[in-house]
């Protein structure tokens, strides 16, 4: 599990009991600070009891419930993005307590010099990166959509949601034209409605969908549609819908790039809008969380914007993650000494992604196989 390689670097990399007895979620990060203070990080974990000892500061490298700033966001040790703060204000209205960064910038806990970078995943989403007292340094990424921003190191802590070389639905692009068909060939015809996870994929689908050019006003639930006018600069005419029957009396246009309205020449119809005319359109869009798309009537075509293929309805590949060859690419790139995969939580693509990166001649295991376990101590 290369702990010995670990320590010499300066770093130990454990886990920790919860109070039933289980394992917390995701790392923790132990080492000395450039001024040999003994400094604990927290990565994508809950909180830690008051009765127990805290760590130095909790990491959240963004506002997905997987890894858990519901928790770590009360506590005013723990660090985040601008953008991850106020979205995990918006999805679980509470107040963020801890303190935040500008992504992309520098900050400082416990002296610690901490540089944060992009990685494209959801918006705010950040990788933290620091040295210890040898100089050695580490990245933690979170899940990655794009890992241009990201600088070499010598450990990295990244993720393998899509990291199975062996399944099929781990190698993908992002279907763009999917989505166009999608939206141009009910034009006129058919209301559409798209699942998509409420922070992240429902507002990069509204970001592709005006960039395409569809103005049109599109419906979310209450929650999704305050995170998209927060975090989509070209979120145009948005709906709040309860049941997801709803109608509206206003054209449902796709504007050309000459910036006339018109219906795209790829359309199952073919039919002709002018810019002039004011009609009732039958095709609005709505983009929901998946287990609302069985809310809709049988008369809305409904699609699912995922690269899984355990939905019962027809997917569109989108993703906010690099793909098993993506990840590999970013592996390389990087060149760490020691890859810890630490996401998915519990999940087998930990694994076989570790064990892939071996086949490749790096070294690396899962958080699945680390055996340094803190156990519950009350504090005096």
């Amino acid at each position: 599990m290369y702990s010995k390689e670990l320590a010499e670097l300066g770093f130990v990399v454990f886990r920790r009991q919860n109070d039933n007895g289980g394992i917390k979620p995701h790392l923790f990060i132990r080492f000395k600070s450039k001024e040999g203070q003994l400094l604990t990080f927290a990565i994508d974990t809950t909180r830690i009891p008051a009765s127990q000892e805290p760590p130095d500061a909790y990491l959240i490298t963004h506002a997905h419930s997987d890894h858990y700033g519901k928790s770590a966001m009360l506590s005013e040790i723990s660090w985040c993005s601008e953008e991850t703060a106020r979205a995990l204000e918006i999805r679980y209205e509470k107040t963020y307590k801890g303190k935040t960064f500008e992504n992309g910038s520098t900050f400082f806990v416990c002296g610690v010099e901490v540089q944060t970078f992009d990685v494209y995943h959801t918006p705010g989403s950040s990788a933290f990166y620091w040295e210890n007292e040898l100089g050695n340094s580490i990245l933690i990424t979170g899940d990655v959509k794009d890992a241009r921003n990201l600088p070499k190191c010598d450990i990295l802590l990244t993720e393998a949601s899509y990291g199975d070389p062996s399944d099929i639905s781990c190698y993908f692009k992002d279907d763009i034209e999917g989505l166009h068909h999608a939206v141009l060939s009910h034009i006129g015809e058919r209301k559409i409605a798209f699942g998509a996870y409420e922070f992240g994929k429902s507002q990069k689908a509204v970001s592709i969908l005006r960039d395409m050019g569809y103005n049109g006003p599109i419906a979310m639930n209450s929650k999704t549609l305050t995170l998209t006018e927060k975090f989509v600069r070209n979120s145009g005419e948005l709906v709040e819908i309860g049941t997801g029957q709803f109608s509206f009396s206003q054209s449902t246009l796709i504007q050309n790039d000459a910036g006339q309205n018109d219906v795209s020449q790829n359309s199952l119809n073919q039919n002709t809008v002018s810019q002039s005319e004011d009609l009732s359109v039958s095709c609005h869009v709505s983009i929901v969380p998946i287990g609302e798309l069985f809310n809709f009537s049988s008369d809305i075509r409904k699609y699912v914007l995922t690269c899984r293929s355990d939905y019962p309805f027809e997917n569109i590949r989108l993703s906010d993650h690099l793909d098993v060859d993506g990840l590999t690419r970013m592996v390389k790139e990087i060149c760490p000494k020691i890859t810890v995969v630490y996401h998915p939580n519990k999940s087998p693509r930990t694994d076989k992604f570790a064990k892939h990166l071996e086949k490749n001649g790096f070294k690396a295991f899962s958080i699945n196989k680390i055996q340094n376990i803190v156990r519950n101590e009350k504090t005096v």
